[in-house]
């Protein structure tokens, strides 16, 4: 609540002196003027972002390594929103300065670098109301309108350069631009060169608890405990890729996903048969062990287990020992996912304690975890880093509690 009202305060100053400078600057200017100069700076913001957001999704594969696809994708989210207010505010800020509203929404050929630039607004709504609705698209069909950012950039371009008044000064810029947009153009198309090469088809489906089941395919690849792939399914009108985290060790012969009852895909991918085809694009994320010398602490809540799995079963057969403390919450007993596999463990760098929210039990605690647990559970907290998997309420209240912690790495639920 106080972080809020601080945020409050702080934007209201922000607004008084910006509207305090407006009215201070704005006698000294034709108000004409003044609006026809934000048309071109927010143009050329507007410009800037899209080249940015489209290369950070060209390239996003290629900088997963160090950022993360996961936030990737969630700041291109955020920032497209950004993007699009400037786009938009581009041609406002135009009819403000002119009063002619007919010459910036209808494309007039007869100056074609302006009608140029008012199709490119039109492809550019198109777009985003695409990316919305990208469940409901079919995968090839994304691939095409992935075509069209091209396209776009190339009109916005074209109308850059025609049209605006400073060329001379930000041609390098343009340039810099333009370059980086090809290069993103090879990296993905070679991207998906390789990845056709991949073929994957289901070994076996098994069922762990009454609404958890893992899917395990017919071969494996490379790749970090702890990290995720994309699944695809091309049928039934299931288009959009989904995101689950790889639960088998990286020495394992199969490749493993964990997965939770939840929606169509799901239910889908739970009736697959054995050497049905599924397309697999990964691994991603940066959510894996890099410090071999510290202890780990891992919390997983529900399904969130996934990604520590694949980290323990990796531990257990290979010669790398760290001190594993898992702290495990769910809501019953009947939804812990390998709690047999994990009891088995006999190990002395492993140690497992489960919370229960919604009912009492002889061989766990019941309530949720926090920071007496945590302290009481993890004996040498300075010399140990932190793994966070869980529903973003818990992840929120534990980052909050464990605010003398220097060591977190979170995994988001981003999809």
């Amino acid at each position: 609540m106080k972080e809020k009202i601080l945020k409050i305060i702080l934007v209201s100053i922000f607004l008084y002196f910006l509207i305090s400078i407006f009215y201070i600057i704005l006698p000294q200017f034709n108000i004409s003027s003044f609006f026809y100069i934000l048309g071109k700076l927010s143009g050329l913001i507007g410009f800037l972002f899209l080249s940015t957001l489209i290369f950070s999704g060209d390239t996003a594969r290629f900088f997963d390594k160090f950022f993360g696809i996961d936030k990737i994708i969630i700041f291109q989210r955020k920032f497209s929103l950004v993007t699009s207010i400037f786009v938009i505010l581009h041609p406002i800020f135009f009819i403000i300065s002119t009063k002619s509203i007919v010459k910036y929404i209808l494309p007039d050929f007869t100056t074609t670098p302006l009608a140029i630039g008012i199709l490119s607004l039109y492809l550019f709504i198109c777009i985003m109301i695409a990316s919305l609705l990208y469940k409901r698209i079919s995968y090839s069909k994304w691939q095409y309108i992935h075509i069209l950012t091209y396209i776009l950039f190339g009109l916005s371009l074209y109308h850059i350069l025609t049209i605006g008044s400073d060329i001379q000064n930000l041609k390098i810029i343009y340039a810099f631009l333009f370059a980086m947009l090809c290069i993103g153009i090879i990296y993905r198309t070679t991207y998906k060169i390789k990845q056709k090469k991949y073929k994957f088809t289901v070994s076996d489906i098994q069922k762990e608890t009454h609404n958890v089941f893992t899917i395990k395919t017919n071969k494996t690849f490379s790749f970090k405990p702890g990290q995720f792939c994309f699944l695809r399914l091309n049928k039934n009108k299931l288009y959009a890729r989904h995101p689950f985290t790889i639960s088998s060790s990286n020495l394992d012969k199969e490749l493993s996903f964990t997965v939770k009852l939840k929606g169509k895909f799901t239910e889908e991918l739970y009736k697959l048969q054995k050497n049905e085809e599924i397309f697999i694009d990964g691994p991603f994320g940066i959510f894996t062990i890099e410090d071999k010398t510290k202890n780990l602490v891992f919390i997983a809540g529900g399904v969130g287990i996934t990604p520590f799995m694949s980290m323990i079963r990796s531990q257990l057969q290979s010669n790398t020992k760290q001190n594993i403390t898992l702290l495990y919450a769910a809501k019953t007993e009947e939804d812990l996912i390998f709690k047999e596999e994990l009891d088995k463990i006999n190990k002395d760098w492993f140690k497992v304690r489960y919370i229960l929210s919604r009912e009492e039990s002889t061989f766990c605690k019941n309530g949720y975890i926090d920071k007496d647990i945590v302290e009481k559970e993890v004996k040498d907290i300075k010399n140990s880093v932190f793994y966070l998997c869980c529903p973003e309420k818990m992840k929120k209240s534990l980052k909050k509690s464990l605010i003398n912690v220097n060591n977190i790495k979170t995994e988001s639920f981003f999809w």
